[in-house]
């Protein structure tokens, strides 16, 4: 009976040691590791498998230096300080291994460097940029290269594979389909985002769209949406916490149809925002009105859209009306799952070089195009 006990314990830990390192490859190749290895030490260890062990500390946390790059912005809400180079560490709890790096690691970092109107650039500050149709970049982090310097980001190798043409990166984190329309409704009026030379360039030229189905709730500032910007975790949200006056300059922008027009209203965003989320039909019907009135705008600059589809079922309702709308739609969700694989989780779970690199290549070919 004793000799049947220490076989079955070692068979036992011999199992959970495979755990562990199982775990620890999906770490590598799928960016989920935190939780499945700390949870086979946890067993190997003789913790209890029912019950979490409770921690206060943060997995991940990202400092800024010189200082964190947004600002708040009476237009979008938020944007980035203009004329800045800004580089992100982001920080974890422990070590861990990933595939290319030698031994463990606990921080990466990345480089956001911005222009004039703080916008992300898209070449080497004073680089000549050329001299023929603008290609305007909107949409979200995925497009803005959030967890990728510059050189590394969507709009950069666009800029190396269309050097006769001027790309702008006007992608911004956490925005949706709102914040594309009131760029664009400044570059047809106040012009305090997007300057008269980029207008001026952006006649003959392209504006690329970035959409997911989750700019939905962004376009109605659901207030699901707005409760994952209140993290305890970094230095831009410690500089908050001591400086209450300017966490309330912080806003989102609320897109909603009032009598069949479409409205756009400020709310706080450093807010404890409760209740439900607008219904799924009442979202869907104010972002498909805010795509025709981007159209109008982009129509207006005598420019061509285009749209970056990011994420979302086959049957988008959002994307079905830019086709009806007779927009062409570049579908970058990856059947193959190419960007959920190329990220650099548990650091940053953006798309990674590779994602866009590809993209780059794709979008370029469809320009070169028309």
């Amino acid at each position: 009976m004793r000799k049947l006990l220490v076989v079955n314990l070692v068979i036992l830990a011999s199992l959970l040691a495979i755990a562990e390192v199982i775990a620890a490859l999906i770490g590598q190749q799928q960016g989920e590791p935190l939780a499945l290895i700390r949870r086979a030490r946890q067993l190997k260890s003789g913790g209890s498998a029912e019950t979490p062990v409770a921690t206060t500390a943060c997995e991940r946390k990202t400092s800024w230096d010189p200082e964190s790059p947004y600002v708040p912005d009476p237009t979008l809400g938020y944007w980035y300080r203009k004329n800045s180079v800004n580089t992100a560490t982001i920080h974890l709890s422990e070590k861990v291994q990933r595939t290319g790096i030698v031994g463990t690691v606990d921080r990466y970092q990345w480089t956001l460097s911005t222009g004039k109107r703080g916008e992300r650039l898209s070449r080497p500050a004073g680089a000549f940029s050329g001299s023929g149709p603008a290609a305007l970049l909107l949409g979200d982090s995925f497009l803005l290269g959030a967890g990728l310097s510059d050189n590394a980001s969507l709009a950069w190798q666009l800029q190396s594979l269309l050097p006769d043409r001027l790309v702008s990166n006007y992608a911004g984190g956490g925005f949706g389909t709102v914040h594309q329309w009131l760029m664009l409704r400044d570059a047809n009026s106040k012009q305090t985002l997007i300057p008269a030379e980029l207008r001026q360039q952006l006649n003959g030229g392209h504006v690329l769209l970035g959409h997911a189905e989750y700019y939905l709730k962004r376009n109605v500032a659901a207030p699901s949406r707005l409760r994952t910007f209140n993290p305890s975790c970094g230095t831009f949200q410690q500089q908050l916490k001591r400086n209450p006056s300017l966490a309330r300059a912080y806003t989102h922008p609320r897109a909603s149809l009032l009598n069949g027009s479409l409205t756009v209203s400020q709310i706080p965003l450093f807010e404890d925002h409760q209740g439900d989320d607008p219904e799924r039909d009442q979202q869907i019907a104010v972002t498909k009105a805010l795509v025709d009135a981007i159209l109008q705008e982009i129509s207006d600059l005598n420019a061509t859209p285009a749209v970056l589809w990011l994420q979302g079922d086959d049957d988008s309702a959002v994307i079905n009306h830019y086709r009806q709308r007779d927009v062409a739609v570049l579908d970058l969700r990856g059947g193959d799952g190419l960007w959920t694989r190329d990220n650099l989780e548990p650091f940053d779970n953006h798309p990674g070089p590779l994602s866009t690199s590809h993209w780059a290549a794709l979008i370029a070919e469809k320009l070169r195009d028309r």
